[in-house]
């Protein structure tokens, strides 16, 4: 079994209105993350090939969902947020970049020094994207707005030959909010999502709910790599959906926060 790790947000890209704590690296370093990773690329906007271990960076954009694509005439064609003429940082879209370990399991977290969710306030939708050339982008998926936010996901990459093909999230059609056990209610018969109002107040956001309504992704590979190895951390992930790597390590990433908080 693949180890859960928890890799997260690095620094906001210029002009972004967002600033991303990094609690596992820094995605600007120019050396290696560890031992064995042979991809020198660090932004998410080019293309490279990867293999077992390596570190593969890309992005999730927040914006509304109609900034993801290109309409001409009655034809609306989605681009990647690398592909300038969507003119995402104009209409204030906001950026996080990770940068995790192929084929491992690892939860992203997104935390911000204003909201704890930024889609709610940047138009309610994310796309995950990666690559120019071969330019992979995800569907837009809605994570939040003033009434409802989703706060757990799963991201799938999907590579061949150690080319990053799609991404996609998956979803398993509402089985942890059925009953209405938690607090959860079922939007469009696929996410769970709690009420704006059971969240917690949190970086100066005033709420009176006791829910911690960060976002969380689970992450996780498939496909081959550069040397035709098969990537199975999604096997091993859809064997246990019934578990929240999101829920396993709140307590550690709570921990990480408030460590980082009080150095400023």
């Amino acid at each position: 079994m693949a180890t859960a790790t928890t890799s997260a947000a690095a620094n906001g890209a210029p002009g972004v209105p967002l600033f991303l704590l990094l609690l596992a690296f820094l995605i600007a370093s120019p050396e290696p993350v560890a031992a064995g990773d042979t991809n020198n690329l660090y932004e998410p906007c080019g293309d490279t090939a990867v293999q077992r271990s390596d570190g593969f960076t890309f992005g999730i954009a927040f914006a509304s969902k109609d900034a993801f694509f290109l309409t001409n005439g009655n034809q609306s064609v989605q681009l990647s947020p690398c592909d300038r003429r969507l003119s995402l940082l104009n209409n204030g879209a906001q950026l996080a970049m990770f940068r995790p370990k192929v084929d491992e399991i690892s939860l992203l977290t997104v935390n911000t020094t204003t909201l704890s969710n930024p889609a709610i306030t940047n138009g309610g939708f994310m796309v995950a994207f990666a690559g120019r050339k071969y330019a992979a982008r995800s569907p837009p998926a809605f994570v939040g707005n003033n009434s409802f936010v989703v706060t757990s996901f799963t991201l799938v990459l999907e590579f061949q030959k150690g080319r990053l093909q799609n991404l996609y999230w998956k979803r398993d059609g509402c089985s942890k909010c059925k009953g209405n056990t938690n607090g959860q209610v079922c939007l469009n018969g696929q996410d769970c999502a709690f009420s704006t109002n059971s969240c917690k107040s949190q970086n100066g956001q005033i709420q009176n709910g006791q829910v911690d309504c960060s976002l969380g992704i689970q992450l996780a590979f498939s496909g081959t790599d550069k040397h035709y190895t098969a990537l199975n951390s999604w096997y091993e992930v859809s064997h246990l959906r019934q578990y929240s790597l999101f829920g396993l390590y709140s307590n550690l990433r709570n921990s990480l926060t408030d460590q980082y908080n009080n150095l400023f």
